[in-house]
């Protein structure tokens, strides 16, 4: 990919650079700030189509930066991982997710991630197989009756439904059921009540509050009830078949430092919350390209009769659903649920020859990235082709990160891609979604790339 040009001044003895990089000017104090607000999306991809692998923003008197190159990104998020930290401190954030893997640095971070990550690994998720295929089928019953009158559905709200209860059980095995309803309508209160970034420099301006309402006050005291009431249940019968419950538990007594209510609470919803959201996003943005692409959901449809016939998938039909990755892998890259991450620099660094002073906050835009002509040739079109191996063996590693980079990266993208996999196929062996006539789509970032109206669809029998 194409680098900025090369810095011409020569690095301090410390090896810290005193060389910015290219960047637009903006406007007095505000900077860029309106053009980002907008379409924060767009925005982060036309900085880096401009000025390169790595640019200066102005925003709001001081200087961020964008990093879009795989090799900076690697410099970043692998090199030099102990000169910067997650930039996740927002009052909301915290008050909802407590000190689970997204918020917590350091040692803490450390031992959440290893006492979890088995339980997420490639093997433990294909244990999960059976029951996760057969939720699915019994949430695609419930559209036969949809089907057979006609009716349109907000596939974004039957998906967040369908990952949330399949996130919920994964996380807290079968006895999930129990507060299944409960949970998930406190789970969607929160999701509506999380507040929106503003929508223009004005917006930001004038804005005052921090967002943490009355209302989501009373949405986190609901969903706090059923996690703590929910753990109480399960100890009796020592958190036996309890998911990933049951291996934070179990793997903390191992280690003599049992995790209290309090933390078990706070990785659970931190796993929920960063898990559900994305997946019923990305099975929206799938079933759209696939409505727009009809060539490509036919080719699909016969993968899946070849594979899987009319039975429901097995964990071995998982890996052998070759052009289903390729279909969800592309649809990750134009619309990547994450749609962008940061870093905050801990101290005076140089990435790329160039200055990251300390204090700085460091944006990386996976839809920056995912789009990038260098990268990607005719960017903006959907093209599952793209992920055949011999049309990946050459790309950079760091050009498509959907579930974002380095040790930071979504501990649960094994897991995600297996449920994103066998929801398309078994939905394709049964049904076509339609995008109802005149239904505006648009992106809109909140804490995911989502549908800014949703996404009103006919479902079809195939």
């Amino acid at each position: 990919m194409a680098r900025n040009h090369p810095a011409t001044r020569a690095e301090h003895l410390d090896g810290v650079s005193d060389v910015t990089p290219p960047g637009p000017k903006g406007l007095p104090y505000f900077g860029c700030l309106d053009g980002l607000l907008r379409n924060p999306m767009k925005f982060w991809h036309g900085i880096a189509v401009r000025y390169g692998g790595i640019a200066r923003v102005p925003l709001k008197g001081r200087h961020v930066y964008l990093i879009s190159d795989p090799d900076l990104l690697y410099e970043l998020l692998v090199t030099k991982r102990r000169r910067y930290r997650k930039n996740t401190r927002y009052r909301v954030a915290v008050e909802v997710l407590g000190e689970g893997l997204l918020l917590t640095e350091g040692d803490a971070w450390k031992r959440q991630r290893l006492i979890t990550q088995p339980t997420f690994k490639a093997d433990y998720v294909a244990r999960q197989v059976s029951w996760m295929a057969q939720d699915i089928s019994s949430f695609l019953d419930r559209w036969e009756r949809v089907a057979d009158q006609g009716i349109a559905v907000d596939t974004e709200s039957e998906f967040l439904d369908l990952s949330q209860r399949i996130a919920g059980r994964y996380l807290m095995g079968p006895g999930f059921e129990r507060i299944a309803d409960r949970f998930c309508r406190a789970a969607v209160e929160i999701k509506n009540l999380w507040p929106l970034p503003p929508k223009s420099a004005i917006h930001a301006l004038v804005r005052r509050s921090d967002g943490w309402t009355p209302q989501l006050e009373r949405a986190v005291r609901d969903i706090d009830a059923c996690v703590y009431e929910y753990i109480e249940s399960e100890r009796p019968g020592n958190f036996e078949d309890c998911g990933v419950l049951g291996q934070l538990v179990q793997a903390s007594r191992e280690q003599g430092d049992e995790f209290p209510p309090e933390s078990l609470r706070a990785q659970l919803l931190t796993l929920f919350f960063a898990g559900h959201e994305t997946s019923s996003a990305s099975l929206t943005w799938i079933h759209y390209l696939l409505h727009e692409h009809p060539e490509v959901r036919a080719k699909l449809k016969q993968e899946v009769e070849t594979v899987v016939g009319s039975r429901v998938p097995a964990a071995e039909d998982v890996d052998a659903l070759l052009y289903t990755e390729q279909v969800v892998n592309e649809s990750l890259r134009l619309y990547s649920p994450i749609h962008s991450i940061s870093r905050v620099a801990l101290e005076d660094d140089t990435i790329g020859g160039y200055a990251i002073p300390a204090g700085s906050t460091i944006y990386v835009s996976l839809y920056a990235v995912h789009r990038l002509p260098q990268l990607w040739p005719d960017p903006h079109r959907f093209d599952p082709e793209r992920f055949e191996p011999q049309n990946s063996a050459a790309r950079p590693r760091f050009a498509f990160i959907p579930f974002a980079a380095g040790h930071r990266n979504c501990i649960g993208g094994s897991m995600a891609m297996t449920e994103l996999k066998l929801a398309v196929a078994q939905l394709a062996q049964r049904y076509v979604l339609e995008l109802v006539p005149g239904h505006k789509v648009a992106q809109a970032a909140g804490t995911t790339m989502h549908p800014r109206y949703g996404m009103q669809m006919y479902v079809r029998r195939s």
